[in-house]
């Protein structure tokens, strides 16, 4: 546990990848923030389940203005992520009860079908930074592992999908950081989204926000 503090410590951006439905993957997400807590650390939690066009809601929920259903129902977390809220429920009560900020970081789905239907390098959006930043081979290459399980997926989609989730939340972490100076934030997002500091949303954020502290923190 000390080591993990030290880590913390000396970063501003901790990665808690995951499966989504892994619930191991959870709990250890869960104890990270419980023990930042303990510590007296200022930090807001960045979370991929939740569309950036809907940020109001999770504010309210914080501030208890609306219901733990209320904020599922008009975050279209059903509809736009789906996985059993049950999954990622102690986390976010965690926080209310904490006053601890929520910080909704995925791109609208309404953006992805303008991505997929004209072409990433067709679309100019405040979501998305400008440029875009492209794969390294490396990248590219282990991507191509994963498209080759899904046939039925046009490559150019695929591709401009993937590149557009990497720098669409490395955008809304550099912004996250701009608006929270003396804060840390947590990330959960998943594990093929960051799985390496020079790979996925972590290289794009230390383009954005170049000498930005990071680490990647893995459950034992």
């Amino acid at each position: 546990m000390e080591d993990l503090i030290k880590r913390i410590e000396k970063v501003q951006v901790i990665f808690l990848p995951e499966t989504h439905t892994g619930k191991e993957d959870h709990q250890f997400q869960l104890s990270v923030i419980k023990l930042m807590y303990d510590k007296n650390m200022k930090f807001v939690i960045a979370m991929e389940m939740f569309q950036q066009s809907f940020q109001k809601f999770l504010d309210e929920y914080v501030e208890c203005s609306i219901t733990e259903e209320e904020m599922l129902e008009k975050t279209e977390y059903k509809k736009r992520w789906g996985y059993d809220p049950a999954l990622y429920r102690d986390i976010w009560r965690f926080a209310k009860e904490r006053g601890i900020r929520l910080v909704a970081i995925n791109l609208p789905t309404e953006l992805l079908q303008r991505i997929r239907k004209e072409g990433l390098e067709r679309v100019k959006d405040p979501l998305l930074p400008e440029p875009v930043v492209d794969m390294t081979e490396e990248e590219r290459r282990s991507l191509t592992k994963i498209f080759e399980s899904h046939p039925k997926v046009q490559e150019r989609v695929f591709f401009d999908v993937q590149k557009a989730w990497d720098n669409g939340m490395a955008l809304a972490l550099a912004r996250t950081l701009e608006r929270y100076p003396d804060h840390k934030v947590v990330v959960l997002v998943g594990r093929g989204h960051a799985e390496s500091l020079d790979r996925g949303i972590p290289r794009r954020l230390s383009l954005l926000k170049p000498g930005v502290r990071m680490t990647i923190l893995e459950r034992p």
